[in-house]
C-alpha cells in the first residue's frame, strides 16, 4: 500500500466527501488506507463535519424554507402539508405560582407548529377545539406532533397532540382559513 502524504489525502478527502457527502468515516479510512481516527482528524482540520450532521444539512438544505418564523419550541421534523413535530421544554416562565405551565403556552406550541405544517403565506386561525389534559410543570420535554387531517377549499383541518413522556397533556384541532 502506498501511502498518501497529507496535503493530498486533505484534498481528495475533502473532494471525496463533496462527491458523496453520505459516506461514512469507515469507507473513507478503507479508501484512503488509513486508520479511522486519522480519518476524523483529518476532517476536525479540514472543519468537516460528521456524516449524521451532513446529511442533516443536505436535508435542511433541501426542505422547503418555512414561512413561520415565530415557531414556539424547536421544529425538528416537517413534511409541509403532511405532519410536523416540534420539541419544547417547559421554562420557569411558562408556569405560574404553583409550577404548573400555563394553558397559553401548549396553544401557542400547538398553533405555531400547525402553522409551520401549512407553510401558508396569510392564514387565520378560524376554530380551535382544544383539550388540556394533564398538569405539565417547569423542566418538562413536550413533543408535539401535528397532522394535516383534511383541506375544504381554503380550510384545513390540523389535528396536534402534545405529549410528556409519551403521555398526551394536551390536544387540539384547527381550522386554519388561507387569505390567499
Amino acid at each position: 500500500m502506498v501511502r498518501i502524504a497529507r496535503d493530498k489525502r486533505h484534498t481528495l478527502l475533502r473532494k471525496r466527501i463533496e462527491e458523496n457527502p453520505f459516506i461514512n468515516d469507515e469507507e473513507l479510512a478503507e479508501e484512503f488506507s488509513v486508520s479511522v481516527a486519522t480519518v476524523r482528524l483529518d476532517r476536525m482540520a479540514l472543519g468537516i463535519p460528521e456524516m449524521r450532521i451532513r446529511i442533516k444539512q443536505k436535508a435542511e438544505a433541501a426542505q422547503p424554507r418555512l414561512r413561520n418564523a415565530d415557531l414556539v419550541g424547536e421544529l425538528v421534523d416537517c413534511i409541509i402539508g403532511k405532519s410536523a413535530i416540534s420539541i419544547m421544554t417547559a421554562t420557569e416562565d411558562m408556569a405560574d405560582e404553583a409550577h404548573i405551565v400555563r394553558s397559553q403556552c401548549l396553544y401557542a406550541q400547538a398553533n405555531s407548529l400547525t402553522r409551520a405544517v401549512l407553510n401558508l403565506p396569510v392564514c387565520i386561525t378560524a376554530v380551535a377545539n382544544i383539550k388540556y389534559k394533564q398538569p405539565v410543570t417547569i423542566g418538562d420535554k413536550l413533543i408535539a406532533k401535528a397532522e394535516v387531517i383534511r383541506r375544504r377549499d381554503q380550510k384545513y383541518y390540523v389535528w396536534v397532540k402534545i405529549r410528556k413522556n409519551a403521555k398526551e397533556v394536551f390536544r387540539a384541532k384547527f381550522m386554519i382559513e388561507s387569505l390567499e
